[in-house]
């Protein structure tokens, strides 16, 4: 019985190590409260959260957005689900069409390999051509008008042949 117990309790350095990762965890989490120090005419709003940069950073009023659409026979476009961009999540589908249409300038690539993934999909029969597409618009009139409204260029195109 005495052997069973020997393992338990605090290895050497590791009260340290947690009290030290506690102690930034809680700074973190609780230095926007640092912001009612301020003067009350200073102060943005009364909710800690806004403080954070990811709330509070400075964004540009244009912004602009990268995206896949079909077309079919008709000339009608159609928005593709995330499943046939690629694999993954919106999210992580989202960023790989950024990644390899903007950043690496591959918009050609990225919609030769849509169009051969829409092409296998029987779900998409209809649709005759892909296109990667960037729209930039103005934030605020999109917000104030609920439209996204905005200045398109076709970045690449590709025909889905079956």
């Amino acid at each position: 019985m005495g052997d069973r117990h020997k393992n338990i309790g605090w290895h050497r350095g590791e009260r340290t190590r947690a009290v030290v990762f506690s102690a930034a965890v809680l700074a973190s989490v609780l230095s926007p409260l640092l912001q009612y120090r301020r003067p009350r005419l200073e102060r943005v709003d009364g909710f800690p959260l806004s403080w954070y940069p990811m709330f509070s950073a400075k964004r540009s009023r244009q912004m602009s957005v990268t995206y896949a659409v079909g077309v079919t026979a008709d000339g009608g476009r159609r928005s593709l689900p995330s499943g046939a961009l690629g694999t993954g999540g919106v999210n992580q589908v989202r960023r790989q069409l950024y990644r390899v249409a903007v950043r690496e300038a591959r918009p050609d690539a990225y919609a030769d390999d849509l169009a051969a993934r829409v092409a296998r999909s029987p779900d998409w029969g209809n649709i005759i051509r892909v296109e990667v597409v960037r729209t930039l618009f103005d934030l605020d009139d999109c917000l104030t008008s609920r439209r996204v409204d905005g200045e398109s260029t076709v970045l690449a195109s590709a025909e889905v042949r079956p």
